[in-house]
């Protein structure tokens, strides 16, 4: 069975079948690293930088499917419009400035006016293909989309979506699902993980519009890509091609993707080590070729729908190790649900969600492993047996953190050094580091070079340095300061008053409060989270607090952050189906 070894200093733990085994090897005790320690409290905190905050387009109302019919029926005390992202075509098509695509998470892909901020259904993803899923709520069904870097001349974008295979139907898609349509190949094998069942599948789709001018999808579907999960959420989420890499580039048309490890890595048993496997998929970012023709002399994938780089001047890490999957560019991630790149620093960026104590945020590097799920955040993290899903200080002694940090992985002759994160903070101050952006806009001067970023559950918003982020590369114990971000918020209903400072998290419960959202008894929003208020065994919590001793309502915020191609940024809740934009700065960020 293959399994890592994490060596740290002094110190040796091996996670084996699911069990985190520590043996001191010295009398000799270690300081335990004050920034490494888990905190009693909240440690973000607003340090006076405010942005202006607008409603920008309210997202069409839609439901969920499970096994049932598709599409699924409108719940009113669920979230009412789950977009999960917002983007731009590349600059050089004819519509860039005019609209946005928005994946619904509930099956259908939208176009976005910008003039008229009117919704156009675009793509009936959720009906084309009959195993399309939501279930369970969060993570799976419709999740991204991703332009190819030639679309303006080819037409050719990617989505992902997740399935249950055990829901009735065709596997394939079908293709008298819509107009003008045809489904080009069958479904190709998925590739599973090497242990334990398989109940959900992420599949990734190229897309090929035969008239980019228009608002309707007229043209071919190709599946790419079918990767198998063990268990429910943390699915493959996001995609992005390289921006700086132009045509006869080593890089140019590469895809990466994100790939979560389906909760595999924090479970005891033969799922654990999936994370650090380099023979499965889940828990990694990958990079293809979708275009076979691009570069003929790469090697071409066995279902024959992508190439992986080989034989470019720019080769995947993992060609050349027997039995390793070709597709994996770093690995050691728990939840990268959505990645990012600067072409002003050419920095890769990835969001990773932590188990029960950390968030991270992680400069993805090529061959990187960070250390999932032998760490979480700036720790050894115990998985199984009494300290499972804690931390080395969260147990009592605590455990030190050396200055060695290597983990033993199979398939690899040497040891290989663990990347830390170059920030994170804790669950008191949230449960799901969300999405985020380097800002490179004109309204917000004061802000270029922040990586702004949100709190998924609570809604806070956060900025770092993106130049201390990229300083901070390699310092195990040391994160960049995170600050929180006030929002000043210009109430749609009136229109006279001036912005009112608010949290996001009470905008999202107004908002949903105002299309008609039905909240349950015991939350103000959708869903549960237990630093807001929610359910843990069938039961609330309360008393739930944010840092400063306001009490929150329970349920998520679910808020997400997206970009356009003018380098704006936009913030979209679910819970209440709106997105809406950052529009100015109202205090900057004091001088350093």
């Amino acid at each position: 069975m293959a399994f890592a070894q994490l060596k740290r200093g002094k110190h040796f733990t091996g996670a084996l079948i699911g069990t985190a085994l520590i043996a001191a090897c010295s009398t000799t005790p270690l300081s335990v690293t004050p920034e490494a320690t888990y905190p009693p409290g909240p440690q973000l905190k607003y340090n006076g930088t405010a942005l202006l905050l607008e409603d920008y387009a309210t997202i069409p109302l839609s439901g969920r499917r499970n096994d049932g019919p598709y599409p699924g029926k409108i719940d009113m005390t669920e979230q009412l419009g789950r977009a999960n992202a917002l983007r731009s075509e590349p600059a050089d098509a004819p519509q860039a400035d005019k609209r946005f695509f928005v994946p619904g998470q509930n099956g259908m892909l939208y176009v976005l006016d910008k003039a008229t901020r009117q919704f156009t259904p675009y793509l009936d993803v959720g009906k084309i293909f009959p195993k399309f899923s939501t279930e369970p709520v969060y993570g799976m069904g419709l999740i991204s989309i991703a332009f190819d870097p030639g679309y303006a001349k080819n037409g050719k974008f990617y989505t992902v979506h997740s399935e249950r295979p055990n829901i009735a139907g065709p596997a394939n898609g079908k293709s008298d699902a819509i107009p003008n349509f045809k489904i080009i190949g069958n479904v190709t094998p998925a590739i599973n993980p090497p242990a334990g069942e398989v109940g959900f599948q992420s599949i990734i789709v190229e897309w090929t519009d035969s008239n980019i001018n228009n608002n309707t999808f007229e043209g071919s579907a190709r599946e790419i890509l079918r990767a198998g999960l063990n268990f429910p959420l943390h699915p493959m989420a996001d995609m992005l091609f390289n921006p700086l890499a132009k045509a006869g580039d080593a890089d140019y048309g590469n895809l990466y993707i994100s790939v979560g490890d389906g909760t595999s890595g924090e479970r005891a048993g033969p799922t654990h080590p999936i994370p650090q496997r380099l023979d499965a998929l889940p828990g990694k970012i990958l990079r293809i070729t979708p275009d076979i023709t691009l570069r003929p002399n790469d090697m071409l994938n066995i279902n024959e729908r992508y190439r992986v780089p080989t034989n470019s001047r720019d080769p995947n890490p993992f060609i050349s190790v027997k039995g390793a999957r070709p597709e994996i560019f770093a690995y050691g991630l728990r939840n990268p649900h959505r990645i990012t790149w600067d072409p002003a620093s050419n920095t890769l960026i990835a969001a990773d969600i932590g188990d029960h104590s950390w968030e991270e945020l992680n400069i993805i590097v090529k061959g990187g492993n960070y250390g999932w799920a032998e760490c979480e955040g700036p720790e050894l993290r115990f998985t199984g047996g009494p300290n499972g899903g804690m931390t080395a200080t969260q147990i009592n002694p605590p455990l030190p953190y050396p200055a060695e940090d290597t983990v033993k992985v199979d398939l690899l002759d040497k040891m290989v050094p663990v990347i830390p994160p170059v920030a994170y903070y804790s669950h008191h101050d949230g449960l799901a580091v969300g999405s985020g952006y380097v800002y490179r806009g004109k309204l917000m001067p004061e802000m270029v070079g922040k990586y702004i970023f949100t709190e998924m559950t609570t809604g806070r918003l956060f900025y770092t340095d993106l130049a201390e982020m990229i300083a901070n590369q390699g310092k195990r114990v040391k994160s960049v300061p995170i600050v929180e971000i006030e929002i000043a918020y210009k109430n749609p209903d009136s229109a006279n008053a001036a912005p009112v400072k608010r949290r996001m998290y009470d905008i999202t419960a107004d908002g949903f409060k105002r299309r008609g959202g039905v909240p349950l008894k015991e939350t103000v929003l959708p869903g549960a989270s237990t630093i807001t208020g929610g359910f843990r065994g069938g039961n609330l919590t309360t008393g739930k607090v944010d840092p400063y001793g306001v009490p929150y309502g329970g349920g998520r915020a679910d808020v997400r952050l997206a970009r356009g191609v003018d380098e704006e940024i936009y913030l979209i809740s679910k819970p209440d189906g709106m997105i809406r934009k950052l529009t100015a700065v109202i205090t900057p960020p004091p001088a350093k």
